[in-house]
């Protein structure tokens, strides 16, 4: 017969940014997917798609200027290529696996994190926590949606669940307080984020997409004009130094290319954390607990196969 060598095609890798950049083998401040840096994360333009040649020329042609066992001068010329100093990366030989492609968008990390950490940290700046709070806490409690009667102001943490819930009543609770070109600007890039969790994207979905995110560009001025970037000591800055919202540019190019954005979501993964670790460690002893874990995961998988059986033998 035919004899094949197969390998399994690395198609996706469901991480958040720090895992990105380490896989794609960039520093800290660099895009995992474009040849983006921290002067262009704030840039309406994207940069071009940093791709595996791209990369591996670029870490072929350091490791031709300094000998990699001198690691403190590699380091630092590493630094100046925008490299983290791995010479040999796991996918330079797998197949065609390309960082570029396989590092796809992650919703829960890209967009609901992002839109608490940023978003409704320029509310904040913008309008006051108080105020804010005051304003969460006035809207009419409905089921099945969350009530933020303590306000969001003097939360540390949230859950994914409540990032997602957040997004549908800031907008609204923002009018009014800030000025209409900042609100535009919200809602803008409020507008791009429900978009790219879109279960089917046609043309005009993904035009619109862009749209919102060129809208947004449009209006960012006026978030600093209102005060809303600010950094951790609370001074004004005036950059969007965000890697998050530089690799929005590349959405649609991933869409294009494997299909809708939210399949590749880590909210499945998170979930499998508690599900599969937290749980199970909650009920043992806390004593050489992982013999217990793998009792628990084996004790649920053979009452699941139990069930599926008698279900089957039920229905003939």
């Amino acid at each position: 017969g035919h004899l094949h060598c197969v390998h399994t095609p690395l198609i996706s890798w469901i991480t958040n940014l720090p895992e990105q950049l380490l896989i794609s083998c960039m520093s800290v401040k660099h895009s995992p997917i474009s040849t983006s840096n921290s002067r262009h994360f704030g840039n309406p333009t994207p940069q071009p798609i940093c791709s595996q040649e791209l990369t591996l020329n670029t870490i072929e042609k350091v490791c031709s200027l300094v000998n990699a066992n001198k690691i403190n001068l590699f380091h630092k010329k590493c630094k100046t290529m925008h490299l983290n100093g791995v010479t040999e990366p796991f996918w330079r030989d797998w197949g065609m696996a390309d960082p570029s492609i396989f590092l796809t968008p992650d919703a829960l990390h890209n967009w609901h994190k992002f839109y608490y950490d940023h978003v409704l940290k320029w509310v904040i700046n913008i309008i006051g926590g108080p105020e804010l709070d005051l304003r969460l806490s006035a809207l009419q409690p409905r089921v099945g949606v969350h009530h933020w009667s303590q306000g969001i102001s003097q939360i540390k943490q949230c859950t994914g669940r409540e990032h997602c819930e957040l997004k549908k009543v800031l907008i609204a609770v923002s009018a009014g307080a800030v000025s209409n070109d900042a609100l535009c600007a919200l809602r803008a890039i409020t507008d791009f984020i429900f978009l790219a969790q879109s279960l089917l994207h046609t043309g005009k979905i993904m035009h619109t997409m862009n749209e919102a995110l060129r809208q947004f560009y449009h209006y960012k001025g006026s978030i600093f004009q209102a005060g809303g970037q600010r950094g951790a000591k609370k001074n004004l800055l005036k950059h969007f130094e965000i890697p998050k919202l530089e690799l929005m540019h590349h959405v649609e190019w991933s869409i294009k290319l494997l299909g809708a954005p939210f399949q590749w979501t880590s909210d499945i993964t998170e979930r499998c954390h508690i599900t599969l670790v937290k749980t199970p460690y909650r009920g043992s002893n806390h004593r050489d607990f992982h013999g217990q874990c793998c009792r628990f995961l084996d004790r649920q998988e053979k009452q699941c196969f139990f069930q599926l059986y008698t279900t089957l033998k039920e229905n003939g």
